[in-house]
């Protein structure tokens, strides 16, 4: 079931219900493209949020098989190249998101709409106040994977952000509480067809299905991540995370760990640029095989690969009572895409 919403702006979303995938996008049909053009779009569609940041009320009328707007006067090689200068700025503006230099606002209309499964705000001013709080709090970083354009005038990008919480550490606190949240995911751009600048930026996880704000699903999955007091292996090696799921993160290791006694891995990826799904639990060595069998369940049922074999990680020592450590197993994978 299709339903098309229309914001104050003028423009659409369009979310489709009965997609079957995990991962939730927003999709807004900013124009109308050409019979001929093709892009590359998500397989998976979005809810799309409807409350406005100051009283919660319907911020649109929502109707079935409301018309497109009008075509803007923007020619298709006016968009494409408007479409290719934005991605290059992207690529160039983005890996600064998060230090001194920041982002470039001027490519963004002030009346932008920031929206994420558990925050929203309408406006350049909220968007750049919520780049800054999460400065203060947390010590953040932000990976940029790539930039996809997903309809005439939107981008899609796929990311990775980590933050680790401030407020603990260099205290007594820090030694038993010293959490960092992984979140992966997208943010869809959207591209005002008059003016060549963002009004738009919804991002979605990759660890939930309820996308639209505000996510109680969401919520919980960042609280799970604040409160969790165990630490991972000693020796975890060099790795980036390019998927992050609730029962699993999928790693790019620069430097394989360790692996305990107990580990059987022939594959071929055990070398630079090696790819592992990795599952963490609390228990002893021989709860391995318990965790192995359910991330293969995971993994296959979202669609991946996994090889034979697996590694284990054991830590050398359990952590304090309160911060216990953590095992894992990493299992690895054949042909992962980050689309």
């Amino acid at each position: 079931m299709s339903m098309a919403v229309t914001n104050a702006s003028g423009y659409s979303r369009a979310g489709n219900a009965a997609n079957s995938t995990q991962r939730r996008a927003t999709r807004h049909a900013a124009v109308t493209p050409p019979p001929s053009a093709t892009f590359a779009r998500q397989p998976h569609g979005r809810a799309t949020h409807v409350t406005t940041a100051a009283s919660g009320s319907a911020a649109a009328a929502v109707t079935d098989d409301v018309a497109p707007p009008t075509l803007p006067a923007r020619s298709q090689q006016e968009q494409d190249q408007l479409v290719q200068h934005l991605t290059a700025f992207l690529k160039q503006d983005l890996p600064h998101l998060f230090d001194d230099q920041g982002i470039d606002s001027s490519k963004y209309e002030p009346g932008v709409v920031f929206e994420d499964p558990i925050t929203y705000y309408n406006g350049i001013d909220g968007y750049l106040f919520n780049i800054a709080f999460l400065r203060k709090v947390f010590t953040p970083t932000f990976t940029l994977h790539d930039v996809r354009r997903t309809a005439p005038l939107e981008l899609t990008t796929r990311w990775t952000m980590a933050m680790s919480l401030s407020v603990a550490r260099g205290t007594p606190l820090g030694r038993v509480w010293d959490p960092t949240l992984c979140f992966t995911g997208t943010s869809i751009m959207g591209v005002d067809p008059e003016t060549g600048r963002f009004n738009r930026h919804s991002d979605t996880w990759d660890a939930v299905q309820q996308q639209r704000y505000f996510s109680v699903e969401a919520f919980l999955h960042m609280l799970s991540q604040v409160g969790d007091l165990h630490k991972g292996p000693e020796a975890p090696g060099q790795y980036e995370v390019l998927l992050k799921r609730k029962q699993y993160e999928v790693r790019r290791y620069s430097q394989l760990p360790p692996t305990a006694t107990g580990s059987s891995s022939s594959s071929s990826r055990d070398g630079d640029d090696a790819i592992f799904a990795a599952a963490g639990f609390i228990g002893a060595a021989e709860d391995a095989a318990k965790v192995e069998a359910a991330l293969r369940s995971a993994l296959q049922k979202d669609g991946l690969q996994p090889e034979a074999g697996r590694r284990l990680l054991v830590p050398g020592c359990k952590g304090s009572l309160l911060a216990k450590r953590r095992s894992e197993v990493l299992i690895p994978l054949t042909a992962f895409q980050l689309w």
